[in-house]
């Protein structure tokens, strides 16, 4: 099921809510802009002016949309765009209320909810980056030495059963500053383990800032490891593989 027939089912069924916002916290929307996208190379980012509407009361907030296809039928018209990760877009615009597909099905997101949202992502330890963006990144071995923080890593994974390999890789999308990404080779619940694992990390090794965990059962995880070395391989082999 894709964002736009998840959000039709949430807005039909409240209890099909929650599935919606973790979906969509995690995919790419479409935001309009007022000029054409440019590289920030100080900010290691993009500088983009987004287009804001005021509604029938006065009331100003800013459109995006699940989709290119849901951007056009609200502008008819073209329109400079941009594709982002939803909770990437949360963390910058989350002074002002926004409008999911404005014109059409659609949610409004109060400055309130986003603060909420934004917090809960951070308590879950979900980073501002989407499934769907392994079109535009690219990955790379670490320019720096990262022994120690792949000792540690490891160190952490040789207590766990369930994990096979970790690989470590560099990942960049366009101009923006590189991240560091574990992707893990495991098996059960990646939300537990991601969690006690950044915790690990925090508490016995100096905090990267751009960190990232990704499970290898993702397209992305799988692009971004391929040809590459796993620093860390399970020994053993689990009982019922003896």
């Amino acid at each position: 099921m894709n964002l736009d027939e998840l959000l039709k089912s949430a807005i039909n069924d409240p209890s099909r809510r929650s599935i919606f916002l973790q979906t969509l916290i995690r995919s790419d929307i479409f935001v309009i802009c007022r000029n054409p996208v440019k590289p920030d190379k100080n900010q290691h980012g993009v500088r983009l002016e987004l287009v804001t509407v005021r509604n029938t009361e006065g009331e100003v907030f800013v459109p995006f949309f699940t989709s290119h296809k849901s951007m056009q039928r609200f502008v008819r018209r073209y329109a400079e765009c941009y594709r982002m990760n939803c909770l990437r877009f949360f963390d910058l615009i989350q002074d002002t209320s926004v409008v999911l597909n404005p014109n059409s099905y659609g949610k409004e997101f109060s400055s309130k909810e986003i603060r909420a949202i934004l917090k809960a992502a951070k308590n879950l330890h979900i980073k501002a980056i989407s499934y769907n963006e392994f079109e535009t990144l690219t990955y790379r071995e670490p320019k720096e030495d990262f022994t120690m923080l792949t000792k540690t890593a490891s160190k952490f994974f040789s207590t766990q059963p369930n994990v096979d390999r970790a690989f470590l890789v560099e990942m960049q999308k366009g101009n923006e500053k590189p991240h560091l990404l574990i992707v893990v080779d495991m098996l059960g619940n990646t939300r537990k383990l991601f969690v006690a694992l950044a915790r690990y990390l925090d508490t016995n090794h100096q905090k990267e800032s751009h960190l990232y965990f990704l499970s290898y059962e993702q397209a992305l995880a799988k692009k971004a490891v391929r040809g590459r070395t796993p620093f860390y391989r399970r020994n053993t082999k689990r009982y019922f593989q003896r």
